[in-house]
């Protein structure tokens, strides 16, 4: 296999790096989750899992960061024309192969074993919706979109610290307000969302705030202080995501993700940490370059293809409650990690598949 060298000698390799931790943090997430809203809050299986989805749950976010650190750098201009024909077209392309591939998967065992009828509008709309794990192309090509918009915000420090700041107290500080009130006061649900939604700053309500935060931290210089506060943080952070999971998850006698959610402080502040601590201490070839390259290369093939492994396991009768999950998790977890990225490696070899990775 041919390798451009003046390419790689150019790559920033943490975030090479950071882009397969990441997609092993995205599976180890969904393994753990597969059981975890079916389990019991009060028994240790459930703290198991808690455990290992909470310490993961910085995995998209990460990937948000990189796409900004990338895409608003003064190396990495595009045109409107240009993000769409070399970023949304792919990613389009991409979704509606693997939505396709899903929604068979899906529903073949309905309708050819279980001899089950299935309604065409069903298989179109599972086809546009996508698999679970799948809401992340929408929601980055979204973000592709107002690219031009969020370039023009990275160039002004003034218009970057303000945008970081009410995306902040908007889409963190509010966002986890409104799901700790409802905890206590769930009769106030809909009240509490209308005025939330009726804010309508979508543009500071999502992803963006990773977007355009990992392109500032990846530009910055960090000092040592700083540095050791944000670690402090980030500890903090990842000990608040499994402590008030659990706390509430016990208060309500069912499993809630209202502490886990990527918009909550806790997550925050896990990310950031792991970004920074990536930059400033993983910015080196884990492994030699040319296989760190081709691992990150794999990692977006690997991302689309994983949640159908977790599946095909859980049928041959591997999963997170087949022996203790302290131990399954992790297993399963790297079980999945390999193939996900053999089956990427082909795919990306393969003249005509490689389109769809």
């Amino acid at each position: 296999m041919n390798f451009n060298y003046n390419l790689i000698m150019k790559r920033v390799l943490y975030l090479d790096n950071l882009r397969i931790f990441a997609t092993f943090a995205v599976i180890m997430l969904h393994v753990s989750a597969s059981k975890w809203g079916e389990s019991d809050v009060n028994s240790p299986e459930w703290y198991a899992m808690n455990f290992y989805d909470s310490i993961v749950r910085w995995g998209v976010p990460i990937f948000v960061m990189i796409s900004g650190a990338l895409f608003l750098s003064n190396n990495y201009q595009l045109s409107i024309s240009k993000i769409y024909r070399k970023n949304i077209f792919r990613i389009a392309r991409a979704f509606i192969f693997w939505s396709i591939v899903y929604t068979i998967y899906y529903y073949v065992d309905k309708v050819f074993i279980l001899k089950k009828e299935v309604a065409l509008t069903t298989i179109i709309t599972h086809i546009i919706s996508g698999h679970y794990h799948m809401w992340f192309l929408y929601m980055i090509a979204g973000i592709y979109m107002i690219l031009p918009f969020l370039q023009q915000i990275a160039s002004s420090k003034f218009l970057t610290k303000y945008f970081l700041i009410l995306a902040f107290v908007i889409a963190i500080i509010f966002s986890q307000s409104e799901n700790i009130f409802l905890i206590f006061f769930p009769a106030y649900r809909q009240d509490i969302g209308s005025i939330y939604n009726n804010m309508r700053i979508n543009l500071v309500m999502g992803f963006t705030i990773y977007f355009l935060l990992g392109h500032v931290i990846n530009e910055m210089e960090i000092p040592k202080k700083i540095e050791f506060i944000i670690y402090a943080l980030g500890i903090f952070g990842f000990i608040a995501t499994f402590l008030l999971s659990y706390l509430s998850s016990i208060f309500l006698q069912e499993a809630t993700w209202i502490f886990h959610d990527t918009h909550t402080i806790n997550v925050f502040l896990e990310s950031v940490s792991l970004f920074v601590f990536f930059k400033k201490h993983v910015n080196f070839e884990i492994v030699c370059k040319k296989w760190l390259i081709l691992l990150s290369k794999y990692s977006f093939g690997a991302y689309l293809v994983h949640a159908i492994i977790i599946y095909i396991l859980n049928i041959l009768g591997l999963n997170t409650i087949s022996f203790n999950p302290v131990l399954s998790i992790p297993v399963i977890s790297v079980i999945v990690f390999i193939i996900s990225f053999f089956i990427s490696g082909i795919f990306n070899n393969a003249p005509i598949l490689r389109k769809f990775v």
